[in-house]
């Protein structure tokens, strides 16, 4: 591929509804293009609110306000809440039954949604307020539940305030991780782990000029793996239990001093992992390996148990020189300690190799190490800005960062084999190993930024960064390997006329995300979007977007394309009537150089990949009657993946892959409300997941979900 030629190219893959689209954009209707799809699109059609609950939050500061305004009048009786001593309560439970068909793939249904049926907590939320504001030992508190006991994920938060006092904040979430992928890794790596994150952040006398923050988080996860292992150029497939764990506690303090603002805080946290792998004698799947072939895994196990312990160390202060000078600072040091432990143990037979007249008999091969690995890293950021007049401000932001990481690994290899004839070979090793790790890196951003009121702003800048990464190894030597990158910057809003918001981002430059060998990477990106009010009621947004990517590394001369084009619409004519709408296109093209081995000969192709999908959506509410409310969604999503001509010259080592696939899912939702306190819905989903070329992973699945909300 020609550089000078990607844009050409790849705008002449788009379908003619973006090609229409693009040109009228950049003509009379440049004021059509908008931002991106922040549209009020909802994930699922139950989450949608009914015309009477958007009308009446559950907010107990309404029914609070009414007491505290009206102390002696009965409350409204269609309103939700209701006081009790010298608090005003709000509360909402929605309850459910799912019932769940699926056909096809069971485990891509599964990986994608997670979703069985079964009784379900959809929504709980109680909201309590005190009136007085001096009573209780909480003056508010919110307590939220979502999909409890129900399907990939669940959520549980609270917050309790008190004034001047406290504040606390909790959340405990849980997730099923389920990937078992037939077409990912040869379905020889799948997951299906209970995850769970909890966390809880207290601050005392939070409208004091000193402020305390303690805080505690929690990660673990546990469940059946599959992972693979190689024994003489075979690979096995090994079943494993992960059990790993996190534990973060937090404490820090703030205050303020004038027109300066200060806080310092630490976190310790303690990990550790006892993930475990363990195949008993005759039940070893031999996954995907070649036939035929004289390897056997008999017997495999694995203890790899690691713990870590880390401090964190960070602060800031924020605050203004003089009046129209500004300056922020932050900064951390982190220091990480990490031990671990490996004990392999396996019996099998190896393969037969050419003169060996035979596959030899592993009785043993066992592998003991033991490894040690100290991080410390430090970081700061400083800030400056200054407002050259009302409208102009000039601001430079410097960011340093350093990691030095310093490990070792000792390690014990013995072996037992008996060879066809029946001779045994004892063989042991001993090996030491030890690595350093340096890396420091500069970024500095400098920025001009004007603005005119509402109607018009600009921001240029240059950003710079250098790096360098040095590499001990007494074995292979030292290596040190710096790196250079430079980013222009920049960005436009304006306002043509008062219903309309153009936005117009700009980047060129280099990035250095890769850590060593690799150039910079060099990039293009380009993006216009706008907002346009039609009226009161219709809203117009779109976007486009380009991104040109080259990586010059030898043995790699990666390339990418990728354009997006997006436009949505919002109507809204009445308070009971509710549309929106919207089409994505994206396209991506990516090659790069790769080496491959066929018969144990090393070969030199490249690597091409397409994606070309086409999405729509379509959100809708009709508020049939004062108490009925029908809800439709519909989701579409197709990839048709590389084209017959893919426009320039391929070789027999060059491979052109894609995923084409399509997948729809319509939605649909009757809700009635029986009362001012009752609402009972029906809600049907359907899923339908196709892959065009290979189909092993296709499924199809109906959920329906009956529920009744109640409101106290």
């Amino acid at each position: 591929m020609q550089a000078n030629s990607r844009w050409f190219r790849s705008f002449a893959k788009w379908p003619p509804l973006a090609a229409v689209a693009a040109l009228i954009g950049l003509t009379a209707w440049v004021s059509l293009l908008a931002g991106t799809l922040t549209v009020r699109a909802q994930s699922s059609v139950e989450k949608m609110p009914t015309t009477s609950e958007a009308k009446q939050p559950v907010d107990s500061s309404l029914r609070a306000a009414e007491v505290v305004q009206r102390p002696d009048e009965k409350p409204a009786p269609e309103r939700s809440g209701r006081v009790t001593g010298d608090y005003a309560w709000s509360s909402v439970v929605e309850t459910g039954y799912r019932f769940v068909d699926s056909d096809g793939s069971r485990a891509r249904f599964l990986s994608d949604l997670y979703t069985r049926n079964g009784l379900r907590l959809l929504d709980l939320h109680l909201d309590a307020r005190s009136i007085s504001g001096r009573g209780g030992p909480f003056d508010f508190m919110r307590a939220d539940a979502t999909n409890g006991d129900s399907d990939a994920s669940q959520s549980y938060s609270m917050r309790l305030e008190k004034a001047r006092l406290y504040r606390f904040d909790g959340t405990v979430r849980e997730f099923k991780f389920y990937r078992y992928l037939p077409s990912f890794a040869l379905g020889q790596h799948n997951f299906n782990l209970d995850q769970r994150a909890s966390d809880f952040n207290l601050k005392l006398f939070p409208q004091r000029t000193v402020r305390l923050n303690m805080g505690y988080s929690r990660s673990s996860a546990d469940g059946p793996l599959l992972t693979t292992y190689g024994v003489e150029g075979n690979i096995f497939q090994i079943p494993g239990q992960s059990r790993w764990e996190s534990n973060d506690y937090r404490l820090g303090m703030e205050t303020t001093y004038r027109r300066w603002d200060f806080s310092l805080g630490g976190i310790y946290r303690y990990f550790k992992n006892d993930t475990e792998y363990f195949e008993e004698a005759g039940t070893v799947n031999q996954g995907n390996n070649p036939a035929p072939t004289s390897a056997s895994l008999d017997f495999f196990n694995r203890d790899q148990p690691t713990r870590s312990k880390a401090t964190v160390v960070h602060g800031n202060i924020r605050g203004d020189l003089t009046r129209r000078l500004h300056l922020v600072v932050l900064g951390s040091h982190t220091d990480d300690r990490l031990n671990s432990s490996q004990f392999d143990q396996l019996t099998g037979t190896a393969m037969a190799r050419m003169g060996l007249g035979g596959a030899p008999r592993i009785l043993l091969n066992q592998i003991a190490a033991t490894g040690h690995v100290n991080q410390t890293s430090d970081s700061s950021d400083v800030g400056l800005s200054y407002d050259l007049t009302e409208n102009i401000s000039l601001s430079d932001s410097f960011r340093y960062y350093s990691f030095r990481v310093a490990g070792d690994v000792n390690t014990l290899t013995q072996s037992s084999r008996q060879s066809p004839s029946g001779a045994l070979t004892n063989t042991s090793t001993n090996t030491f190993d030890s690595r350093l790790t340096d890396y420091q890196s500069y970024w500095n951003t400098l920025q001009l930024q004007f603005n005119y009121g509402r109607r018009f702003s600009a921001n240029v800048g240059w950003r710079a960064t250098r790096r360098t990464v040095t590499l001990t190894n007494p074995v292979q030597g030292d290596g040190r390997y710096p790196q250079t990158s430079h980013t222009l910057i920049g960005d436009l809003r304006f306002r043509p006329v008062k219903n309309t918001s153009l936005f117009f981002d700009y980047e060129r430059g280099e990035t250095d995300l890769a850590f060593v060998r690799v150039n910079p990477l060099a990039y293009q990106r380009f993006r216009v979007r706008a907002n346009v009010q039609v009226t009161n009621s219709l809203s117009l947004d779109s976007a486009l977007t380009t991104t040109d990517t080259a990586n010059p590394t030898a043995r790699i001369n990666q390339e990418g394309d990728f354009r997006a084009f997006s436009v949505s619409a919002t109507w809204e004519p009445k308070e009971r009537l509710w549309l929106t709408g919207g089409y994505n296109y994206d396209y991506l093209l990516s090659a790069a150089d790769i080496i491959f081995y066929t018969n144990f000969r090393q070969n030199q192709g490249r690597s091409i990949y397409y994606a070309r999908q086409n999405a729509v959506f379509i959100d809708s509410r009709f508020g049939v009657t004062r108490r009925l409310d029908l809800f439709l969604i519909y989701r579409y999503l197709q990839d048709r993946g590389a084209p017959a001509s893919i426009g320039f010259p391929t070789s027999a080592t060059d491979f052109v892959s894609s995923l084409p696939l399509h997948r729809h899912n319509p939605e649909a939702r009757i809700s009635f409300r029986f009362n001012h306190r009752t609402t009972g819905s029906i809600t049907y989903r359907h899923y339908s997941y196709n892959e065009i070329i290979l189909n092993p992973e296709g499924y199809r699945a109906n959920i329906l979900t009956t529920s009744l909300r109640f409101v106290f």
